[in-house]
């Protein structure tokens, strides 16, 4: 069955929360002292209207099959580094009964050809260390580790 995406609505933050969930649930349970489990309205209409918010909804036939989160990021030169600007991926879920199916790359073939149309050379995103599956996925679309985030408790707090 095809894969269609389309750019998402405001209508559609209810649509988006749910779509959100199976991947919340997998942060959450990964860490749950960091991520909160899934909530039916976590995702608010306002950040789809937001100019800079680039929001997809993947369909397979008429059933939603997942999503895409991203922004447009500018950041200014400093005495230490050039200026740039890069497209953020926040959030990519794609439902389990859909996954290995082309509907994430079909995600992130939407966010580059927007990337693409505002002349956007870079896109980023985080992954968690623990999601061996979605590194291996932003792998298999092109992306390549570029930096390590490390964090450590603070003995008490």
């Amino acid at each position: 069955m095809a894969i269609t995406v389309r750019r998402a609505t405001s209508a559609d933050a209810a649509l988006l929360s749910a779509l959100n969930a199976e991947v919340q649930a997998i942060h959450a349970a990964a860490l749950p002292t960091w991520f909160k489990p899934p909530e039916s309205q976590a995702f608010p209409p306002g950040q789809v209207d937001n100019p800079n918010s680039l929001v997809f909804v993947a369909e397979v036939g008429a059933e939603p099959a997942g999503y895409v989160y991203a922004s447009v990021s500018r950041h200014a030169e400093t005495p230490w580094r050039l200026a740039y600007e890069m497209i953020y991926l926040h959030q990519i879920g794609v439902r389990a009964a859909h996954r290995r199916r082309g509907v994430g790359a079909a995600l992130v073939a939407a966010v580059r050809a927007e990337a693409a149309s505002r002349n956007v050379a870079l896109l980023g995103l985080d992954v968690w260390s623990f999601n061996a599956d979605a590194r291996a996925f932003f792998q298999r679309q092109g992306f390549a580790p570029y930096n390590e985030r490390m964090w450590s408790q603070v003995a008490g707090k």
